[in-house]
């Protein structure tokens, strides 16, 4: 069984090495470390020539720069493993993690899919201009319902899904964090990843497709956000900067002005609508949480001075109708008190705390190489 580690970057020569090293100085049976450098035109390409006498390592050179999309698909593309996991070029994998990765897949009779738990690691000046690092002890905080370990049964993973298109996360999007066998990949109407957020598309296609999905709460990586990362561009909801990164089209029909983020989960989810409607059965979009995810991004945007008083009465006169019953609806669903003492809380100084709200501050930490470290360390030590 051989497994591929996809590494695509684009410019990732300031946090490319340490990722690298990460990833070739593991120990496991057969893998490869495929590098799909997408034009870049720092110090990558030197990067890579340094080691590129490690059997380990595969580089292919796009000669112009793609879409993040189309540079995922060409580092898939390049690789041959049975299984697959896609790491950014600011991620870590802590030591042993492909060995781990071998005994559980083994372990568990090779599932389609296995997802692990990671850290989550903020470069210093990469959630602000002036911030220390920050970090999570988890990457995203799986729904305590969940089985803690072992496989996700179909009607959990259906339900999963039915969270998404109703805007919420109950399980983790990152592929970083989702090995995924070649065989499954190839169930994946339309391509394996597709535009404008490539490992959503992906992730929740797999829910619905994949015959066995294991999840177990080892943390084997440590995920990267850096200055050069489209996480930081989401602090103000979104910016040309982001839609310039992922060089995809955010807007739709219907569609209405805030976070980025929520209108990239549109965009997905009419991909899959489009592919997968068979599959989804009477699962359909819901208007009434995305008007509700907007409208509360707007009143976070006004609490935290990104947008005016008069912007905002602009974007609520852009509503619809049934937009504005259906955002009644949703927002009497979720009243409460607690809600009301949530968001009267907001702190308009700095946009860490209600972006970021799990990030604790880190000063002693100047690299991901660092941290990672520290908590192999501990770890070490039962701690």
């Amino acid at each position: 069984m051989k497994l591929s580690i996809i590494l695509p970057t684009r410019n990732g020569g300031a946090f490319l090495e340490e990722c690298l090293k990460s990833a070739l100085n593991q120990e496991a049976e057969d893998f490869e470390v495929v590098v799909s450098d997408n034009a870049s035109d720092d110090a990558t390409a030197s990067i890579l020539e340094r080691y590129a006498d490690d059997e380990h390592l595969r580089v292919v050179r796009q000669p112009e720069a793609l879409s993040v999309t189309d540079n995922w698909t060409a580092a898939l593309e390049a690789s041959d493993g049975d299984y697959v996991l896609l790491v950014g070029d600011d991620d870590y994998l802590l030591p042993g993690a492909l060995a781990r990765i071998e005994q559980l897949l083994h372990e568990y009779d090779e599932p389609d899919c296995l997802t692990f738990e990671a850290y989550l690691f903020a470069f210093p000046g990469a959630l602000d201009d002036d911030s220390p690092a920050h970090y999570s002890e988890h990457l995203f905080p799986f729904d305590e319902s969940f089985p803690s370990i072992g496989e996700l049964p179909r009607a959990l993973r259906r339900r999963i899904v039915s969270d998404f298109f109703r805007f919420e996360f109950s399980f983790s999007p990152n592929l970083q964090t989702t090995i995924v066998s070649r065989q499954s990949i190839g169930l994946l109407r339309g391509g394996a990843f597709r535009e404008p957020y490539p490992d959503f598309y992906t992730i929740y296609a797999l829910m619905m497709l994949a015959e066995r999905w294991v999840r177990v709460p080892d943390r084997l990586a440590v995920v990267g956000i850096s200055p050069k990362s489209f996480g930081r561009t989401l602090k103000r909801g979104g910016s040309d900067e982001g839609r310039a990164y992922l060089q995809a089209e955010m807007g739709f029909e219907g569609g209405l002005p805030g976070s980025d983020m929520i209108n990239g989960m549109y965009r997905t989810l009419e991909q899959l609508e489009s592919n997968f409607r068979p599959e989804l059965g009477d699962i359909a979009i819901s208007r009434s949480n995305y008007v509700y995810r907007q409208a509360y991004s707007w009143y976070l945007g006004y609490r935290m001075g990104w947008i005016d008083r008069r912007e905002v009465g602009r974007r609520i006169r852009m509503l619809r109708p049934t937009d504005v019953t259906g955002f009644a609806k949703e927002l009497l669903s979720r009243f409460s008190p607690d809600m009301v003492r949530r968001h009267a809380k907001v702190d308009d100084s700095t946009a860490i705390g209600s972006v970021w709200p799990n990030m604790q501050p880190a000063p002693q930490f100047a690299s991901i190489t660092a941290f990672a470290e520290h908590v192999t360390g501990r770890v070490a030590q039962g701690r």
